[in-house]
């Protein structure tokens, strides 16, 4: 009972919170629960990314990891607390007046969300990719260490796997796996497939109201059309559906399924009203957790800011929300500095 309550309380109730961090700068209109929940894991997955490298090449334990970041974390919570401290209150009322307003095809939408994760619960798919993913988690939980010791061998690294070093999002799971005492394997097949899901689902809510201008019928029908896609994407291994649906456990899916999406959210928004500073804080954050899930996040972010940049400024003449963009991709740069001078 107590892993089911830590596991809650780690993914659900902290993201929750620590998105407040960035919605209590926001306009009323935009606050929300679903944007809290969002916002929280990019700002916990981006930290995660700075805290984890560091300790990661200084060669320090699980334990050690998870202390540091679970202090960052309730710093983050109780700042969060402060700066919402009055918002907490209306935005749950305005949750309740919104779940009274859900229409035939929304709860449509949330039974087949809430099917797919319990398939995910329910059920298991093995993948050959999990003796890395899964065996890397297995292993820092087994030996308390941080990439330090080879899942395929059980031998120490002699030197660093490039490829897979930098996006340390086998430590994140094993963080989780750690603080709940849930096994590796069931945290990564079961808990977080079944979370990550319903987040990527979240995010493409909060996507379709931006494309629609803030229209909840016509995010409805987009979310309605996602999730059809996303079901009948088995015809190869290689669509993000796919991913979605059978994998989504794994660093590369998350990236494909949860934060491309969230990309394209923020994008649409700063380029299309006036941001603040929170948003591209937040964006800035959103790069470092693309680098932290996947090496992939660490190329294909910065293309899809830089892409966007450009047609914002040749659409806009705004050279200034250009140079903005190139300073978040700033996680990205770093990456790809460490990894031309470890490789």
């Amino acid at each position: 009972m107590l892993n089911i309550i830590a596991l809650f309380v780690m993914l659900m109730v902290i993201p929750e919170i620590v998105g407040m961090l960035y919605t209590a700068f926001l306009p009323e209109e935009r606050k929300g629960m679903l944007l809290d929940w969002a916002a929280g894991f990019v700002i916990l997955w981006g930290v995660f990314e700075v805290i984890a490298l560091p300790l990661i090449f200084l060669k320090r334990s699980l334990d050690f990891l998870c202390i540091v970041y679970g202090g960052a974390g309730v710093l983050l919570m109780a700042a969060a607390l402060w700066k919402a401290r009055g918002d907490v209150i209306p935005t749950i009322k305005k949750a309740a007046r919104s779940i009274k307003d859900i229409s035939l095809l929304g709860w449509g939408n949330i039974i087949l969300i809430l099917g797919q994760a319990y398939i995910y619960v329910k059920y298991m798919h093995l993948n050959d990719d999990d003796a890395f993913y899964v065996g890397a988690i297995v292993t820092s939980v087994s030996t308390n260490t941080i990439f330090s010791v080879n899942p395929y061998t059980g031998m120490e690294y002699t030197s660093f796997p490039v490829r897979y070093v930098l996006s340390p999002f086998f430590s994140f799971c094993a963080f989780i796996s750690r603080i709940s005492g849930v096994h590796p394997a069931v945290t990564a097949h079961v808990v977080l497939a079944g979370v990550l899901i319903v987040l990527s689902y979240t995010v493409y809510k909060l996507l379709g109201k931006k494309l629609f201008f803030g229209d909840s019928k016509y995010a409805e029908y987009f979310l309605f059309f996602v999730i059809t896609v996303t079901l009948f994407s088995g015809y190869t291994v290689y669509t993000q559906g796919n991913f979605s649906l059978v994998r989504i456990w794994q660093g590369k899916a998350v990236f494909c399924a949860v934060l491309v999406p969230m990309i394209w959210y923020m994008m649409l928004h700063i380029y299309s009203e006036q941001a603040g500073a929170a948003d591209w804080c937040l964006l800035c954050l959103l790069m470092s957790a693309s680098c932290m899930v996947s090496s992939m996040g660490i190329m294909l972010g910065a293309i899809i800011l830089g892409i966007c940049g450009i047609i914002a400024v040749i659409r806009d003449r705004n050279i200034k929300k250009f140079i903005y963009t190139l300073l978040c991709c700033i996680p990205n740069l770093i990456c790809a500095g460490i990894y031309i001078c470890i490789r």
